[in-house]
């Protein structure tokens, strides 16, 4: 069976890329373009693993990381990803439950990497 992955991004073009890339890896994936969408197909997708965006529309990732680990205590690994990192986000990011983070760029392999290390 295939290892399913959540991705909760508000940019078009990433999220397509993102799972198009994942799916080549051999992932099934689903895709969430806020984060209040995001929440329900956590609930009823039952991921084994989530990537999540820091800046979406309704609300920021950490308020979305937050719900899934303390609210709906739900045992899914989630990686964060940002435009931009800084010790202060780091911070955060660790904060909020995440069980990782990287910096979104055109390279892929760190993202990989790490859905390689919680999947």
């Amino acid at each position: 069976m295939l290892k399913k992955i959540l991705i909760i991004d508000d940019e078009p073009n990433i999220l397509i890329t993102l799972k198009d890339r994942l799916e080549f890896e051999g992932y099934e994936v689903i895709t969430a373009i806020d984060g209040t969408s995001g929440l329900k197909q956590a609930d009823e997708g039952i991921p084994d693993l989530i990537i999540l965006d820091t800046m979406l529309p309704d609300m920021d990732g950490h308020q979305v990381c937050r719900t899934i680990k303390t609210v709906k205590k739900l045992n899914i690994p989630v990686i964060m990803v940002t435009s931009k990192i800084d010790a202060l986000d780091a911070v955060r990011a660790r904060k909020s439950g995440t069980d990782d983070f990287t910096v979104k760029t055109a390279d892929y392999g760190v993202l990989l990497d790490a859905v390689k290390r919680h999947i």
